[in-house]
């Protein structure tokens, strides 16, 4: 696998952030010639963080390795030894009952 270096991150992060998106998952791709490797996704919301997510770790050839939020310090995140801001599922609220 070629996992992708700080550099290489800190460039998906700015281009991410140039493309005014919110989310950047690194996912790791094995299918992806010539070799196995990571590469990045970006999500405009929430939401859509969650079903790039959810859409890449059903596939049994991908992994989402790492979640960058593109509104958060970049620098903290690239110290952390993994980055995993995916955001919260949103609370369901139960329908009201009728009287």
């Amino acid at each position: 696998m070629l996992a992708p270096g700080k550099e290489e991150i800190r460039q998906w992060f700015i281009d991410g952030v140039k493309k005014k998106k919110k989310y950047m998952l690194v996912v790791y791709d094995q299918m992806e010639p010539p070799d196995e490797m990571d590469s990045p996704c970006y999500a405009v919301s929430d939401e859509d963080a969650l079903e790039t997510y959810s859409a890449y770790n059903s596939d049994m050839f991908c992994k989402v390795m790492e979640v960058y939020n593109l509104k958060m310090d970049m620098e903290t995140q690239l110290a952390e030894k993994r980055a995993w801001h995916l955001p919260d599922l949103p609370e369901q609220t139960e329908p009201e009952e009728e009287d």
